[in-house]
């Protein structure tokens, strides 16, 4: 069965990288808007890689990696900014990426190397697109992330500084993901930095664990499409992270990189079967069943 949406082939991702499935985000996540940004003192133009003037979800998403090694449980790849002249980011760096099965637990790495003689900005993270049923027996996706601050969005940029999670966007306790669009940036994870979708029908439940991710977006589509994806990015700052850091704000989860540096960040995904299971519907305040969620 498939978690992530399902890709026909292969060559449909060389037209479409960012159309299904999971794809990274490096040197930076989300928006720039106009592709402009200032950083010590100086302002960088970049490209605008979405229909709305911004550049959009880094640029490595969009290039051939290097592959390292390939085997049934391990994949690592590499890529340096520098073997790309018009690569759309004015400091060197190079990525590495690692994803490795082990048992039920897909765990992803990537680092990020200064190769530049200046300190640079640097972010990274990852799109996967779930979905929102498993089979015909699931009504909708169940979410469970606990987090300190929720950081609201309009048009994909941050709308306002970070405040306690309520109402539609408090996702601390079981619900269901629901019809309304959901765009949020979550942080401040907590210790376990988990983030919870269950599939009761299914009777299964996939689990991911944020670790070095300060931030974590959770998108949906407008109208509660339950034949769309909902996206759990983890990420390692906010979007406009440059912008925002410039003018003063706390807490974008910006890091900059002094040459030779590098800095790795990792999450993983794993995925159980459901013991008998207790969920309080928002809509209507009453329980349904109860015991616990468990991975076996």
């Amino acid at each position: 069965v498939d978690f992530l949406t399902p890709i026909s082939n292969g060559d449909v991702l060389l037209d479409s990288p960012t159309g299904q499935g999971s794809y990274a985000l490096a040197p930076w996540v989300h928006r720039i808007p106009e592709g402009e940004f200032t950083f010590v003192g100086k302002t960088h133009q970049l490209r605008s890689s979405h229909q709305d003037g911004s550049a959009f979800h880094g640029d490595v998403r969009l290039r051939p990696w290097k592959v390292l090694r390939s085997t049934d449980s391990r994949f690592e790849a590499t890529l340096a900014t520098l073997d790309f002249p018009d690569f759309n980011y004015p400091f060197a760096l190079r990525f590495h990426q690692t994803l490795e099965l082990d048992g039920d637990r897909l765990t992803v790495r990537m680092t990020s190397e200064n190769l530049d003689r200046v300190p640079a900005p640097a972010g990274m993270g990852y799109h996967p697109c779930l979905l929102r049923r498993l089979t015909w027996k699931d009504e909708d996706v169940y979410i469970q992330l606990a987090a300190g601050k929720v950081v609201p969005f309009k048009n994909g940029l941050p709308d306002g500084p970070p405040h306690l999670p309520a109402d539609a966007s408090d996702l601390s306790e079981i619900r269901q993901l629901g019809r309304d669009r959901m765009h949020n940036c979550y942080s401040e994870l907590g210790d376990d930095g988990q983030c919870r979708l269950i599939y009761p029908g299914s009777g299964v439940e996939a689990r991911f664990e944020f670790r070095d991710y300060t931030h974590v977006v959770v998108h949906t589509h407008e109208g509660g499409d339950l034949s769309q994806w909902v996206a759990i990015e983890p990420l390692t700052h906010l979007s406009n992270v440059f912008n925002l850091h410039n003018s003063g704000w706390q807490g974008t989860g910006l890091r900059v990189l002094e040459p030779g540096e590098r800095w790795t960040a990792s999450w993983s995904l794993s995925v159980g079967d459901l013991s008998l299971i207790h969920i309080s519907e928002p809509t209507r305040r009453t329980p349904i069943s109860y015991a616990v969620f468990c991975l076996k």
